[in-house]
């Protein structure tokens, strides 16, 4: 018996106007069909990579097997999103970031965050302390040591609320 083929995430796109220069954020966001409501996924990449890579494409592939929702993005000046990658910082990557989680990002959330997108994700976490993230953050060092930083959800953003 042959599997059916997955079906593509919605390619969308946010607008951020500011700081200028104002750039289009492309996403590509899968609803859930979890009747249980699981948390969704939410995913930040690495340094020049893009939501079309490996490990973007396997969680998305296992968010999909499960009936999570998924959201994956590509920064600014990276893969299918507008602005120039020399514009780009940290600063402007976490701007990124927390407009697309606002938009896209629908109840319970892991934020999965792969090198500079782990880094992200902790940033993410603390700028929005009124929802917090349980995240995983895959670490790309000579040892291979994967790290994971769980924060607990307020008792306002259990599952359902």
């Amino acid at each position: 018996m042959t599997k059916a083929r997955m079906s593509e995430a919605r390619l969308t796109s946010l607008t951020i106007e500011s700081p200028a220069p104002a750039r289009t954020i492309a996403v590509r966001a899968r609803e859930g069909k979890s009747k249980n409501k699981s948390p969704g996924v939410f995913w930040l990449g690495g340094f020049m990579s893009d939501m079309k890579g490996t490990k973007a494409q396997a969680l998305d592939r296992w968010a999909e097997e499960q009936g999570r929702a998924c959201v994956r993005f590509d920064y600014s000046g990276h893969g299918e999103s507008g602005g120039d990658f020399n514009d780009g910082t940290i600063g402007r990557w976490l701007e990124d970031s927390i407009a697309v989680y606002a938009r896209f990002a629908q109840g319970p959330q892991v934020v999965v965050g792969s090198s500079m997108g782990g880094w992200l994700a902790c940033l993410v976490a603390m700028a929005r302390p009124r929802r917090r993230l349980p995240m995983k953050h895959q670490g790309q060092t000579v040892s291979e040591i994967k790290s994971i930083c769980m924060v607990q959800p307020s008792s306002s953003e259990a599952v359902g609320h």
